[in-house]
Order: structure tokens, then sequence, then C-alpha cells
């Protein structure tokens, strides 16, 4: 390409772009004296009017109180899935670390109770490991106004005794007590279904 002919498409490029700018000025400046979306307004305006006013419909309500209530049963859902994830897995190689855990998750009774077990416990000589998986949790029941609760969990567990490769897997629901100490949800007992 001649120094002329790359001179000649560097003009016309610019004129393209320019003419280009001056068409998109005209559109947003300039064209139509009426501006549109003062027309637009007027008929929102006009359909917000003529509009009934909005009611809050029975099934509206329901959805609230619905609503409501999952979230007031959220902490203990959240707490179950920790409590029993922890608290059913097991190692004698961890000399009950798994209820430590949880210990500050429990209420003042069942606490005392737990900590009662772990220091008369005996710790088998064979290995023996448990690991719980929590696969759902259904609040069953809970009163606010009482501070109780009681939620059901299935888990899968596996269980290995003798040798950490000797694993059986089982499903098994656990149900948790609820009471509130202080406005806060605690454990307050712990009962494995068969």
């Amino acid at each position: 390409m001649t120094r002329e002919k790359r001179t000649t498409l560097i003009v016309l490029i610019i004129l393209i772009l320019l003419l280009v700018l001056g068409w998109i000025l005209w559109v947003v400046f300039g064209g139509d004296s009426t501006p549109a979306n003062v027309v637009i307004e007027e008929e929102i305006e006009q359909v917000k009017d003529d509009a009934p006013p909005k009611r809050v419909t029975v099934s509206e309500q329901e959805l609230e109180e619905e609503r409501e209530e999952r979230v007031a049963s959220t902490d203990v859902i959240s707490l179950s899935k920790t409590v029993v994830a922890r608290y059913g897995s097991y190692s004698n190689e961890s000399d009950f670390q798994n209820l430590i855990d949880v210990l500050p998750l429990m209420s003042a009774g069942f606490a005392e109770q737990t900590q009662a077990f772990i220091d008369g416990a005996q710790i088998p000589d064979e290995y023996y490991g448990v690991s719980t998986r929590v696969i759902t949790v259904d609040v069953e029941a809970q009163d606010d106004v009482l501070g109780v609760a009681q939620v059901r969990v299935t888990t899968q567990r596996e269980e290995a005794i003798g040798d950490p490769q000797n694993v059986s897997v089982k499903f098994q629901d656990v149900v948790l007590g609820y009471v509130q100490e202080d406005g806060v949800w605690k454990v307050d007992s712990i009962e494995w279904q068969n």
C-alpha cells in the first residue's frame, strides 16, 4: 500500500467517525424538541392513580408467617447440624474430643451430665471409630415463648470396629431436645433412635 492510499484511508476513517459522532450528538441533544421522558412520566403517574390500593391477601399473610417461622427455626437447624456431626463422630484415639467440642452448645444440666460421662468413661483398647454425616433436619416442635424445641436429624454413620478399614454404614435418626438459656438455644438432650 502506498503512502497516498494509506493517508486517504486514514482521512476516510476519521470522516466516518466524525459523522457517526455527529449523528449520536444530534440524536441525544437535538432532534425532537419534546423530551420523551416527560410523556412517559405522565403516563406512569396516570397508571399509578388508576391502580387500586394494594391490600395484603390471605396468601401473602400466610407466606409472611411461614417465612418468619423458617427464620426462627434456622437457629435450631444450624445448631443441630453442628452438634450431631460432632457429637456423633468418635474415635477412641481422640479421647472424647467430639464431646468436649460441643459442651458450650449444651444446656448447663446436659453439659454437666456429658462432662461426668467423659470423666468416668473407659477408652477401649481395640480400635473403634464412627463418623456421622447429617442428611436431613426436621424441626418437629418449637415454642419460642416457652423456650423449647425438638428436632429430628437423619444421619448416615460409618462405623469401624477393630480396624479403620472394617467399615459398616447405617442410617440412624437422632432426636434433640432444646431449651433457651439467656435467649440462646442450647441442646438439652440427645437420643439416638434404633
